[in-house]
């Protein structure tokens, strides 16, 4: 019984505040928000995301390695890599499991639909309808999500299967708090 309340504590969920879909080039294709009337510069945002990222492989190696996240005190950046696009998401609290779970499927869902076009984009921005509706899902709270009935452990949001003593992530020992 302890093992199972252990698993089962809330976990602090992340709060969606934006979403950028940026080709390849570094041009934003795409952009949500909850925010209403704020006076911001998306161009030079995703300028200075695709810059670090470009420092990052420039620095650490062409495709070894990529940037992920970026903490800026209480507000968190993750990037959604696809072979003709990067998907970058805002948000404030700690990222979990599920939420990079529909990040990543997000991303395969554009690739899939736009990724012929992004290969030999001509700059025509009108050839991005469409991907609004996949930047929306990530503010989304769907039920229906193939993840949301997984168990995940609570220091690093792992999915667990089973009822395992040690998260196979972290390596977290749960015997030791069910003591």
């Amino acid at each position: 019984m302890g093992r199972i309340m252990v698993m089962m504590l809330t976990r602090d969920t992340p709060a969606i505040e934006e979403a950028f879909l940026v080709h390849k080039s570094g041009c934003l294709i795409g952009h949500h928000t909850l925010e209403e009337n704020v006076q911001v510069d998306y161009d030079l945002t995703v300028g200075m995301l695709t810059a670090i990222q470009a420092f990052v492989k420039d620095t650490f190696g062409q495709g070894q390695f990529s940037l992920k996240n970026l903490e800026f005190e209480n507000k968190n950046i993750m990037i959604e890599l696809g072979e003709n696009f990067y998907l970058a998401i805002v948000y404030l609290g700690k990222a979990t499991t599920k939420m990079k779970y529909k990040a990543e499927e997000v991303m395969k869902d554009i690739e899939v639909e736009f990724g012929e076009i992004g290969d030999d984009w001509d700059g025509d921005m009108g050839v991005w309808d469409g991907t609004r509706e996949h930047i929306f899902r990530l503010f989304s709270d769907d039920e229906d999500d193939e993840i949301s009935d997984v168990e995940y452990c609570q220091l690093c949001g792992a999915i667990l299967e089973g009822q395992p003593d040690k998260c196979p992530m972290c390596e977290f020992d749960f015997t030791v708090i069910m003591g």
